[in-house]
């Protein structure tokens, strides 16, 4: 039987081996708190020119020794600021309106800050799509594609470029329009021409209507008991616009060609499958 000197003797060794070896807990990532940090952390770089939280991130992840950022506008000047610690221990910063981010976060915002919302957090805003921009500021456009006839075709362009979060659509002096934005639509300024709306990236119904005269933002149309489609007062994204499906051509006047006319199709259903196969073929 061990003797009670070498019980208090291992005892003493296994206190000793817990204490040399904690438990290792998860810490949480933090997600766009006030830096508490202690210590005095010197930042890894400071890019400028950076609009959102969202862009700061990226900038984070582009380098390997970034393991958090700091963002915010401070006396109107936005702030990205990188650190090469976790977020945890970034140092408390010289204002209010900065708060922290983990590399890692998931849901990091795309919000240009404002005065009235400094650190550019999620307002909770419903999406932008098709409504005439009122941002302030003078943030200019991040790319102007040429040769794009809808909307949905400028969301397209949109989509292809990582950067873009929203876009601008309409006919302007007769020249269809897209403009895209890295920022949210809600901060594209005013334009001088009401014939361009904005819509955010996320859109999930942007319409696919060549834009007219009559129609200059290319909004989707109702339709008349003819089956053409026909512009309506008032007309907005979410009307629906229905198929035409035998009616006579009545679109706008203008020289577009057909795509191709193959032969040997004997029936409306042939030509249709033949549509059907071709990715450009709409009608």
């Amino acid at each position: 039987m061990p003797s009670f000197t070498s019980l208090v003797a291992a005892s003493a060794f296994l206190a000793a081996t817990v204490s040399a070896s904690p438990i290792q807990l998860t810490a949480r990532d933090t997600c766009g708190a006030a830096p508490a940090g202690s210590g005095s952390q010197a930042p890894l770089a400071q890019p400028t020119g950076i609009t959102t939280a969202a862009l700061c991130q990226a900038q984070c992840e582009a380098n390997n020794s970034c393991q958090s950022f700091v963002f915010g506008m401070v006396n109107n000047v936005v702030d990205c600021i990188l650190y090469s610690v976790p977020a945890a221990n970034v140092p408390p910063q010289s204002s209010a309106n900065l708060i922290v981010f983990d590399k890692a976060c998931t849901s990091v915002p795309a919000v240009v800050p404002t005065p009235a919302n400094p650190t550019g957090v999620n307002l909770h805003k419903r999406d932008v799509c098709g409504s005439a921009p009122t941002g302030s500021g003078s943030q200019t456009p991040l790319s102007q594609p040429t040769g794009i006839t809808t909307a949905e075709l400028c969301l397209a362009q949109c989509n292809s470029l990582a950067s873009c979060l929203s876009f601008l659509f309409g006919l302007v002096n007769g020249v269809d329009e897209c403009q895209l934005f890295s920022v949210a639509a809600s901060a594209i300024p005013a334009q001088s021409s009401p014939n361009l709306v904005a819509y955010d990236k996320a859109c999930s119904s942007v319409p696919n209507v060549v834009p007219t005269t009559s129609n200059p933002t290319g909004t989707a149309t109702g339709s008349n008991s003819g089956g053409a489609n026909t512009p309506t007062q008032g007309n907005t994204p979410a009307q629906q616009k229905r198929d035409t499906c035998g009616g006579p051509p009545t679109g706008p006047t203008g020289n577009a060609s057909p795509i191709s006319a193959p032969a040997n199709i004997d029936s409306a259903a042939a030509c249709k499958a033949q549509c059907q196969a071709d990715a450009s073929c709409k009608s």
